[in-house]
Order: structure tokens, then sequence, then C-alpha cells
């Protein structure tokens, strides 16, 4: 009697371990599970309300290369290197420049004057017919070019390999550098996880950097000081998105920050206090690229887009 209870219990016991089991396959599957509340809901964040989209596209212009690395706009014309070469071509697309460069550009800057063309670990400048006027010192094999800015005598080379700022006179002396550590006691200065470092001068000749692994904006003394900066990390819109944007920047004529961002790619305009302003391409301009454009602006305050994956500059004007 004894025996056949436990023989009973042990069949009820593995009858209820069969129907649990059963039950939980069934309510795990895709269709049956709840919402998850903690869930990183992406899409959402890629939506954009079309009352913050300021800009309209009004123009592309194809390039006529294969593999584009860099955009600049100056003396009413735009300024592009790819592969082994320097184009010049009109706002109308029409080619009237075509030179050899002598190794993979990264990088450009252009002033009413000269030509700067960054490549891996060295500087060279060019005259505005696209002769080559001299060829800076190679650094060393670290350094990775990823921006250039003039003011007056100076250049700034971003150097994303070293993580910190190269500054030359124009005619290709090695100044200095510095790191972004606003105190010797800081233990880090700019912070670079990817090859994605830009740099610029506003309109007030104020020297901006990104840090890009802090999702800030930095402003620098000609020295190299550190002055001040802004950051936005909100996961929205307003906010850069990642672990290290802006990947671009440059400024409009008052001032504005116009940024722009790899992964989740979009277009961006944040005020010179560095509060968010407007949207200038969002996401669904962009929806199956992950390289985010290099920015040109105009004395006018168009935007030139250059888009890596289509080969293509797209013009963007406020509506």
């Amino acid at each position: 009697m004894k025996k056949n209870l436990i023989i009973f219990f042990l069949i009820i016991m593995a009858g209820i371990i069969v129907f649990v089991v059963t039950k939980d396959l069934i309510s795990n599957r895709p269709e049956n599970r709840s919402v998850n509340p903690y869930e990183y809901n992406v899409v959402k964040y890629k939506s954009v309300d079309s009352t913050k989209v300021h800009y309209k596209e009004t123009k592309n212009i194809r390039l006529n290369t294969q593999t584009p690395k860099g955009l600049a706009y100056a003396n009413q014309k735009l300024y592009i290197i790819s592969d082994s070469l320097l184009q010049v071509i009109t706002v109308d697309g029409q080619e009237v420049i075509k030179t050899k460069l002598p190794a993979s550009p990264s990088c450009i800057t252009v002033t009413d004057k000269n030509i700067y063309i960054g490549f891996t670990n060295f500087v060279a400048g060019y005259d505005l017919t696209g002769k080559l006027t001299g060829s800076w010192t190679p650094l060393d094999k670290k350094t990775l070019l990823t921006s250039l800015a003039v003011k007056g005598n100076l250049l700034f080379a971003a150097d994303a390999g070293n993580r910190r700022v190269i500054r030359y006179s124009t005619d290709g002396k090695y100044l200095d550098a510095f790191d972004g550590k606003a105190n010797k006691d800081d233990t880090h200065g700019f912070i670079i996880p990817s090859p994605y470092f830009d740099l610029a001068f506003n309109r007030d000749g104020e020297l901006w950097v990104v840090n890009p692994g802090k999702r800030a904006l930095e402003q620098y003394q000609d020295t190299g000081k550190f002055r001040t900066f802004w950051t936005n990390d909100e996961v929205g819109i307003e906010g850069f998105w990642g672990c290290c944007n802006p990947a671009h920047m440059a400024f409009l004529p008052d001032g504005s920050f116009v940024t722009s961002e790899k992964n989740n790619v979009r277009i961006k305009v944040y005020k010179p206090s560095g509060e968010f302003d407007c949207v200038v391409a969002p996401f669904e301009k962009f929806p199956a690229e992950e390289v985010a454009p290099d920015l040109a602006v105009t004395s006018e305050g168009d935007i030139y887009a250059l888009d890596f994956d289509k080969k293509v500059i797209r013009l963007f004007q406020h509506k």
C-alpha cells in the first residue's frame, strides 16, 4: 500500500513538472511574450518630429570618384579629396581642377590663398591651382590626421592616433601639441574610441575641438589652453547618439554649430550656446548608412554634406 502511494505521488509530480515546462515553453514564444518595459527601443529615437526639421535637400552632385575622403568649401567652390586625387568643382558640379596626390588623403582645409591636405601622418600645401607648394615633415607611425583648421599663420591638426591637437605654422614648422587635459592632474583629455576627431574655428576665431568619447565640444585658446565646453548626451534627437559623437562639425555664419553623427546618421544645428536648435537631415535621409557625412558650410548658411556611401554631395538649405 505504501509503495502504491509513493508511485502515485511520483506520477502526480511528473505530471505537474510536464505541465509547468510546457506552459513555460508556450509562454516564451516570441508571439506570446509580454512587452519588456526595459527594452532599449532604438526605433522611437530615430523618428523625428517634422516641425524640428528646418532644412530641405535641394541638390545632389554626383562625384566622379571611387572613394571620397573629405570636403571643404571656399572661394565659391567645392574641394574634394578622394583616392589619391584633389578635385575642385563649381557648385554646379563642373570640375575645374584635378590634381594627383602623393598618397591617400584624410582631411582638407582651404583658405583664400592656399589648400592644405592632411595625409595619414603628414600635411602638404597647395596653391589654388592645385600646385604643390610644400610637403611637411612626416610624424610618427601612430599619427592619424583627421581634421585641419587654419587661423592666420597657424594650422591646427587633429591627430586621432595620438589623441592630440598639433600646432603648426602655415609654412610647415611643427610648434607643439596639446592633449585636451584642462589640468596636469587630469587622468585623460581627448577620448578617441574611433578615427573621428574634428576641429574648426568659428566666426570669432575661437578654436573648437570635438571630444567624441565625452560627446562634447571643447573650446581652446590658440596656445592650446582649455577654456570651456558644452555637451549633450541625451538619447533623443536633441543629444548625441552612441559611444562617440559627433563625428564631424562645422559653423554657420551666425556661430551656430552644425554636427553630423555616425551609426544613427543625422545632421543637426546647435546654437552658439550649445542649445539644440533644429534638424538639418533626420535619420530617414540616411536609412541604410552608418558613416557620418563630412560637412562644409557657405557664407550664406547653406550646408553641403558629403555622403560617403552614395558618393554624392548633398545640399541642404533652410526652409
